[in-house]
């Protein structure tokens, strides 16, 4: 049941988490389910090559149609409103695709469970965003990245035991449980101060902010702020206007070179990467790949622990450079420079140097910057992005790695992720231990701290950080 109005939670922030926990276990299990199941869906309903894409775009079309929906939803519903409804929605048609009888349930199921996806994906990090302390948002959000890893890897565990048996229904099933499990716990956190600030209620988002052991909700900037009468509502076209079209293009960006940098080929395809390097059998086909989502999520929990005491920037540097490392080992591989167990170690540092920079920040800069009213447009925007390269990537990724081999298919993808490293440098801002207002504020006053006569440089100075931080302290309560 929800928390008594009034009534603080006794530990806000692990109650955050947890939630944040199950929500991504649900993604990151849900969306490679198929990964594990699809050559036993096969073999049952006897699909053509056709009719195995399906399987895979049925969700993606579902992904960006949630994302449309999601920030409505979001400013209707709420944040936890939202969250909760998908959540059960993705339970119960999780056990209805678990059950299809034919290829056009199978697709429509997974389809409804991609528009699921696309409403969690975009509303969870803005409920992170307003429901903790600035000193843990990157540490909740990253936990969220790091519950997204493990259930990744979970997949090809549970599919590697099941395949034997052939119970492919089984290894679909599963994320119904994690879905169930994330509505229970949200049901227990109050509606964000945020929202009820963007809906002109600031006597219940000083209510929400006591509930969340918070000092006080962050307010809304003055030109932006919501009346009583008449509560503004987030427009994909406002954020291309004169205030937020230069937020807009960054984080959009951002998206589209999180996917375009190769993450969803190592997701998708990585058995038949494995088989291009000379590897054989469902060990190394099914447990290799699971492993190296384990060491994903190794590789996120420690940026959840530290990422509230390092420099964002710096970290997305990092695992930009570690990603950009790993496809040049790959490049070695199969240029015929290295063995083929370079190949894996290439796999390996890729997707740890993921899911320490774009995999752990990335939705942590799409919801900081907006207004409460547009954060839901504003991840809307920046997913959709998102996944318009996905569909680039599975669309022609396997077709580039037989027309091309896998040292050109490669070589383009070094040189992707070398623009991404540079794009980094010069357009991220370090947002570490600034407040919401501020962030907006760095945006709004042409990427420049603490007013228009600041210098706008990537980064503030260690001083401003540390005022900053006292100011968060003094608006948060102690750490």
């Amino acid at each position: 049941m929800p928390t008594p109005p009034g009534r603080p939670l006794r530990r806000p922030g692990t109650a955050v988490g947890l939630a944040a926990v199950l929500l991504g276990l649900t993604y990151g299990y849900d969306g490679t389910a198929m990964a594990g199941a699809q050559i036993l869906v096969t073999e049952v309903f006897h699909l053509s090559p056709f009719e195995q894409g399906t399987l895979y775009a049925g969700p993606v079309i579902g992904l960006m149609a949630g994302t449309v929906l999601a920030g409505r939803l979001s400013d209707a519903a709420g944040r936890r409103g939202a969250l909760a409804l998908a959540a059960a929605v993705c339970s119960l048609t999780t056990v209805v695709s678990a059950l299809s009888v034919n290829p056009v349930m199978l697709v429509g199921t997974r389809a409804v469970l991609g528009m699921t996806m696309g409403v969690l994906i975009v509303v969870a990090p803005i409920l992170f965003a307003e429901s903790v302390r600035t000193a843990i948002r990157g540490r909740v959000a990253v936990l969220y990245q790091c519950a997204t890893a493990g259930g990744c890897a979970a997949t090809y565990f549970v599919s590697y035991l099941l395949a034997g048996g052939g119970h492919w229904r089984v290894m679909l099933v599963v994320p119904a449980l994690c879905a169930a499990a994330a509505a229970v716990s949200l049901l227990r956190l109050p509606e964000t101060p945020g929202w009820h600030l963007a809906k002109g209620r600031p006597d219940r988002a000083a209510e929400a902010a006591r509930v969340l052991a918070l000092d006080g909700p962050e307010p809304v900037s003055a030109p932006e702020a919501p009346s009583a009468a008449a509560p503004a509502k987030g427009r994909m076209a406002e954020l291309f206007g004169p205030t937020y079209r230069r937020l807009t293009l960054f984080v959009v960006t951002l998206g589209f070179l999180v996917q375009i940098t190769g993450i969803s080929a190592i997701g998708y395809f990585s058995p038949r990467i494995f088989q291009r390097m000379g590897y054989e059998g469902n060990f190394s086909l099914l447990m290799l790949p699971g492993l190296i989502q384990l060491l994903s999520a190794v590789a996120a929990l420690v940026c959840a622990v530290a990422i509230d005491r390092v420099s964002r920037r710096a970290a997305l540097l990092t695992g930009t450079g570690l990603m950009t490392a790993g496809h040049l080992l790959l490049v070695g591989v199969f240029a015929e420079f290295l063995p083929a167990s370079a190949g894996l170690l290439g796999l390996a540092v890729f997707a740890i140097g993921f899911n320490a920079g774009f995999g752990a920040l990335i939705w942590v800069f799409a919801a900081e910057g907006f207004p409460g009213r547009l954060r839901g447009a504003g991840a809307s925007a920046m997913l959709l992005a998102n996944l318009g390269a996905n569909l680039i990537i599975a669309q022609f990724f396997l077709s580039a790695l037989s027309a091309l081999g896998g040292t050109a298919t490669f070589c383009l993808l070094l040189a992707v992720n070398v623009a991404a490293w540079c794009y980094v440098y010069l357009q991220v801002p370090d947002t570490t231990g600034r407040t919401l207002a501020e962030i907006e504020a760095y945006w709004v006053n042409g990427r420049r701290w603490n007013g228009p006569g600041s210098d706008p440089g990537p980064a503030p100075g260690a001083t401003t950080r540390a005022a900053a931080g006292e100011g968060d302290r003094l608006r948060d309560g102690p750490p």
